[in-house]
């Protein structure tokens, strides 16, 4: 018999409009009188992470802040920003943009009140420490619709010296609020509207058709993971042609969450994939994902077709009088067809030839999100995907 363990975090969600001006009731909830605000450069100089710190000036409070977030977010970040806030007396996070600065808070967060360094809690670090309890109130505002960290209990840390990603699992890095404010992502570019968006995308489809979920139901992980495609598939065209639709942010950004949520089961192949174009290519996550995302559901159709029939009829699909391995065929060429609209980059783009991939196929299948999958555990299944990305 199976057992699925799924974390509720009880987390207060607040969204819509202007879902900022919320940030100081939350904090005095919670107790904090002096956050550090956790964001990245570009968002100072494009104002975005300006409104919330407005936010914080006008109801009064003391914070200091750390923008030294980067994509794909090291080790030594989270250091900076804990050695940040120990030496101006902070007592919470308010973390404000992707999912890098989201990961990065949690971190800080937790490694208040644990010793050592955060990688020495990663799964992946032999003879791994575990975290206690929670560090101190987190509240993440997010200003792109992708990672859903604001909602899950992974953070993924690059170690800044092998260049290896690594996930943290755990509830104690869970948000005590998510503030989701439209507003905060109408100035993200076409680009990273595609690649968090798709990257989300990749949260739902593995969500739904992971290995736990198929030999046992999760009823909340499914139910949430078909609602955030359709939610993505319905509105991801629209936020990448016009920007400013507060309206098609605002969907996005609700697809976002429930696939954060729904991924509290576990990742799957394309992160696992995504890693490897991460760590040997340099690739950002949200691409890194994007591309193999339909040629993995393609070598995957056997292992579950009426799930990836059902992915079908959310991402917009007429499945009627199809086969289940029919329906599910139709799901593979629509997420083609959506990464074409998106402009997507290739695999091609990063990788020439499947000999590259062979140097790295085995440590691929080895990963932890490829042993969660129900047929990507042997490195010839790997290099197989590889193949069929490399032919598009």
């Amino acid at each position: 018999m199976s057992i699925i363990r799924y974390y509720l975090s009880g987390l207060p969600i607040v969204l819509g409009e202007a879902a900022r001006r919320e940030l100081a009731a939350e904090l005095l909830r919670l107790g904090v009188k002096k956050p550090l605000v956790v964001t990245d450069g570009g968002l100072l100089e494009t104002g975005t992470a300006g409104l919330v710190l407005e936010e914080l000036k006008k109801a009064g409070y003391a914070f200091a802040y750390y923008s030294g977030v980067k994509t794909d977010p090291l080790d030594t970040m989270v250091d900076e920003g804990l050695d940040i806030y120990r030496r101006e007396g902070c007592d919470g996070i308010v973390s404000v943009g992707g999912g890098s600065s989201m990961d990065t808070g949690k971190c800080i967060s937790v490694m208040t009140v644990h010793e050592g360094r955060i990688l020495d809690y990663a799964r992946s670090t032999p003879n791994h420490r575990e975290f206690k309890r929670r560090g101190c109130p987190i509240l993440s505002l997010p200003t792109t619709s992708g990672t859903g960290s604001e909602a899950s209990q992974f953070a993924v840390i690059t170690n800044a010296k092998t260049h290896r990603k690594t996930t943290l699992a755990t509830p104690m890095i869970l948000s005590n609020s998510a503030i989701l404010d439209p507003e905060l992502a109408l100035t993200a570019p076409k680009e990273v509207t595609a690649y968090t968006g798709m990257d989300a995308m990749a949260h739902a489809v593995e969500a739904y058709t992971h290995k736990s979920t198929i030999e046992e139901p999760s009823w909340i992980s499914d139910t949430l993971a078909l609602e955030a495609i359709r939610l993505l598939a319905g509105n991801i065209r629209k936020a990448y042609e016009d920007g400013s639709s507060m309206e098609a942010r605002k969907q996005m950004m609700w697809g976002a969450l429930l696939a954060g949520v729904a991924l509290n089961i576990g990742s799957g192949e394309t992160h696992a994939i995504g890693s490897m174009l991460a760590k040997y290519y340099g690739v950002c996550h949200g691409i890194s994902v994007g591309i193999p995302l339909p040629y993995c559901m393609e070598y995957n159709i056997p292992w579950c077709p009426e799930r990836f029939c059902e992915i079908a009829k959310a991402l917009g699909a007429d499945v009627s009088g199809m086969t289940p391995e029919e329906g599910a065929a139709s799901a593979v060429r629509k997420m083609k067809e959506l990464l074409e609209d998106l402009n997507f980059p290739q695999m091609s783009d990063y990788i020439r030839s499947i000999e590259e991939v062979k140097k790295f196929s085995e440590e691929c299948a080895g990963n932890s999100c490829c042993v969660s999958n129900g047929r990507m555990t042997e490195k010839e299944a790997v290099e197989q995907v590889f193949a069929a990305c490399l032919r598009a």
